[in-house]
């Protein structure tokens, strides 16, 4: 792909949403299908119809899109998939006096307005036939969510005569100018913009990923303070209060969570496999390969998120977004951390400490070294308010 000198268009991009294939793998329409309780082409229309000033839909079922109230515009060449589809949507485009088309296909239901108006930015500037997102998908880059000037017609009808109608192929065949994954990232996780529905279990992993994120406490404190203690009794606490709970534990080194020489061990570390999940009757394990320190965001969201999870207590990432549950035993360690963040100091659940004469803005709870310990009741009975608070009313 080229990287093309700029140029100024005067007039921005017709919007299209390709809504023609046959969904046989989802077995009813998908573009109809419902994300968050909005069918998946009233999504795409909403984020391109504040992007560009006109909108029609690409499709051979015209029946099915009359509630939208938009021009539906149908294949050229019936059956042979998005391609014919982008054919006919830059013929409308030349027909309308737009110098191009926005396409976005109707299986991604988490495409914004932010991403679609940098293409219409970028195609304003650009030489380029096509202005295309890069992605950590398939081809590296999207396609079917992408700026085509009306340039590329010669191009697309050349592929379709010869029977190639693969729509990546047409990028090696007019000037490309692709939007760095870098800035991708600057407007939306690219793995949930380009999620695309071609299942059923397509649509369930979406709504999972987009579910709302269980309450998250990081159990934080220095070196022998007894977070892993405290850790382990409040999980004990909080399952026997009722709730679900996962956790996580911030390791700050290079760690193995398998035996040397084990099968497992062997497929990761010998076959180099870029994950390896192992599995057994009622758990599993997976150890993947990452690229520098781990965003603890990221991990309960991508992990834990929409899996029922009540809670997640993190024991560690004490510079992470969420909120604090500090132990500091003055007979270990002089100060708390808390005092080391000073004004810029993190939401605080509590701060558990020996140190009878301590006080803070935030709750303060006595260690008891008892058995069992007091203060793991006081701090499960704040954890269970941190979460009910968070549980959705019921109406």
């Amino acid at each position: 792909m080229t990287q093309p000198a700029s140029i100024i268009r005067p007039l921005p991009p017709l919007g299209v949403i390709l809504a023609g294939g046959a969904s046989r793998r989802f077995g009813t329409p998908k573009a109809l299908a419902r994300v968050g309780g909005q069918r998946i082409v009233d999504r795409v229309l909403g984020a391109l119809a504040e992007a560009v000033p006109e909108v029609v839909v690409s499709a051979n079922e015209p029946w099915l899109y009359e509630d939208l109230d938009l021009d539906v515009i149908p294949d050229r060449h019936p059956g042979i998939g998005p391609l014919a589809g982008l054919q006919a949507a830059l013929h409308h485009a030349v027909d309308r006096a737009w110098p191009g088309a926005l396409v976005v296909a109707c299986d991604l239901p988490y495409v914004t307005t932010e991403l679609l108006r940098l293409l219409v930015r970028r195609a304003s500037v650009s030489t380029a036939d096509v202005i295309v997102p890069e992605s950590t998908g398939r081809y590296g880059f999207e396609p079917l969510c992408a700026y085509y000037s009306v340039e590329c017609i010669p191009a697309v009808e050349a592929m379709i005569q010869e029977g190639e109608n693969r729509v990546h192929r047409l990028l090696s065949r007019v000037r490309a100018d692709p939007v760095p994954l870098a800035d991708v990232r600057e407007v939306g996780d690219p793995q949930l913009l380009f999620h695309n529905v071609n299942t059923v279990s397509d649509l369930d992993e979406g709504e999972r990923r987009t579910a709302p994120l269980p309450p998250v406490v990081s159990v934080i404190g220095r070196k022998n303070s007894g977070k892993t203690r405290l850790m382990v009794a409040l999980l004990q606490e909080m399952r026997r209060r009722g709730f679900r709970v996962a956790s996580i534990k911030h390791g700050h080194h290079s760690f193995e969570s398998d035996q040397k020489g084990r099968d497992s061990w062997r497929h990761f570390n010998e076959g180099h496999a870029e994950a390896t999940l192992m599995a057994g009757e009622g758990k599993i394990a997976l150890v993947m390969r990452m690229d520098g320190e781990p965003d603890p965001e990221r991990l309960v969201r991508d992990f834990l998120a929409g899996r029922g999870y009540d809670l997640v207590l993190i024991e560690g990432y004490k510079r992470g977004p969420f909120l604090k549950l500090e132990i500091w035993r003055s007979e270990v360690h002089e100060h708390p951390l808390f005092e080391e963040f000073g004004e810029h100091a993190p939401d605080y659940v509590a701060i558990l400490t020996d140190d009878e004469d301590f006080r803070a803005n935030v709750p303060v709870v006595l260690l008891d070294d008892g058995n069992p310990p007091s203060h793991v009741e006081r701090l499960g009975a704040m954890l269970q308010n941190l979460v009910l608070a968070q549980r959705p009313r019921a109406d």
